[in-house]
């Protein structure tokens, strides 16, 4: 039972990290007058820091401060990976499928969202045998 509470919390965290990702992104699109690719990357940097913030001390409720550094280097160059991927399908989704951004950044974020919870909970955020 316990896992699906995880899962639960996980699904409300990174909702809340892409309602983050997809406002920064309409505002840098609408509002700033920024090319969406460059809005993207942006957008997902700020989904990111919420994201961290929530399956660390949420989602996987991970509180020690032992080896934290490391954590996050390790949650970084993930996210960077990810970042890649995202810019990736947005321009597939965007110039080659025609779909509205605001959309493929949705889709994005569904596909990116499998493969996260299975490395932050398998990598960066699993329980060690105290």
């Amino acid at each position: 039972m316990a896992k699906y509470w995880q899962v639960g919390r996980y699904l409300i965290a990174g909702s809340l990290a892409t309602g983050t990702n997809l406002g920064v992104l309409y505002l840098c699109v609408n509002y700033l007058g920024m090319w969406y690719l460059t809005s993207a990357i942006i957008s997902f940097c700020f989904g990111v820091v919420v994201s961290y913030l929530l399956q660390k001390f949420w989602t996987f409720q991970n509180y020690s401060k032992e080896g934290m550094h490391k954590q996050f280097t390790l949650f970084f160059f993930f996210a960077l990976t990810m970042l890649g991927v995202n810019t990736l399908l947005m321009y597939f989704f965007v110039d080659i499928l025609t779909i509205w951004y605001m959309l493929s950044q949705a889709l994005a974020a569904i596909i990116i969202a499998f493969i996260n919870y299975t490395f932050f909970n398998k990598v960066v955020f699993r329980k060690t045998a105290s």
